[in-house]
C-alpha cells in the first residue's frame, strides 16, 4: 500500500475470468485502486487504478472453476487505450463484489 492508500474493503476467492481463468485470488479495493492477486502464483497481479474506470456493469460469463455465472466487468481507458477485466466471485451466492465496486466507481 502506498502513503495516504486506504483499505476499502477485501474479498476471497475472487477469479479473474478473462486474464487467469482457473486461478482463485484475492479483490482488494482502496480509496486508490482495485488490486487481484493470485493466491496460487503471488507474482500475477493487477492493479486498476480508480480513475481509469470508464464502465463497471455486469455480465453473464463462463468461469472454469465455477461454469455460467454473473461476473464483474470493468471498461478501463488510459493513454487512449481501453482494457476489459472480468472478475467472478467464487463464493456461492455471494454478489459483494459486484456492490463494493460498483459503490466505490459511482
Amino acid at each position: 500500500m502506498r502513503p495516504g492508500e486506504n483499505l476499502l474493503d477485501r474479498m476471497d476467492p475472487i477469479e479473474d475470468t478473462k486474464g487467469n481463468g482457473g486461478d482463485r485470488g484475492r479483490l482488494v479495493i482502496t480509496n486508490l485502486r482495485i488490486i487481484w492477486h493470485s493466491l496460487t502464483l503471488p507474482r500475477i497481479n493487477l492493479s486498476i487504478g480508480l480513475n481509469t474506470l470508464m464502465n463497471v456493469t455486469t455480465k453473464t460469463v463462463n468461469s472454469q472453476l465455477r461454469g455460467t455465472i454473473n461476473a464483474l466487468h470493468i471498461l478501463t481507458k488510459s493513454n487512449n487505450t481501453r482494457f476489459e477485466f472480468i472478475f467472478t466471485n467464487l463464493t456461492v451466492g455471494s454478489m459483494r463484489h459486484f456492490t463494493s465496486v460498483l459503490g466505490i466507481h459511482k
